[in-house]
């Protein structure tokens, strides 16, 4: 097994965007080989960073769907984001009159208007 430097190591971190075990992969080590050489080198900063520039690159590629009208990103944002207006699925979870178990789920109305197609 090569030797897993500090720079190796934040390179492949970087390169995989903060995903441990496709870094792992490339470097030829398994993930707690890895998480180990991130604590000996003081790395968790930069694994944290590559992730949140993930998430950003993610969040941009929703937001431009939403904008598109894709439903499935619409909807995914107003159940997410749009919690505080009223966009929630609903669930209730009681007993069944004959026994056990029920559990309802009330989904949201369909946008009104027409609904755009991918």
């Amino acid at each position: 097994m090569a030797r897993l430097t500090k720079r190796k190591v934040e390179e492949a971190i970087r390169t995989s965007r903060g995903v441990i075990s496709a870094a792992a992969r490339a470097l030829g080590v398994n993930r707690v080989s890895l998480y180990r050489a991130v604590r000996r080198y003081g790395l968790e900063e930069v694994v944290r960073e590559a992730r949140e520039e993930l998430l950003d690159l993610v969040e941009d590629r929703l937001i431009q769907a939403a904008l598109e009208g894709k439903p499935w990103a619409v909807m995914f944002v107003l159940k997410t984001l749009g919690k505080a207006r009223g966009y929630t699925t609903r669930q209730e979870v009681g007993l069944a009159p004959e026994g056990g178990v029920a559990i309802r789920i009330y989904e949201e109305p369909a946008l009104p208007g027409p609904q755009p197609r991918d």
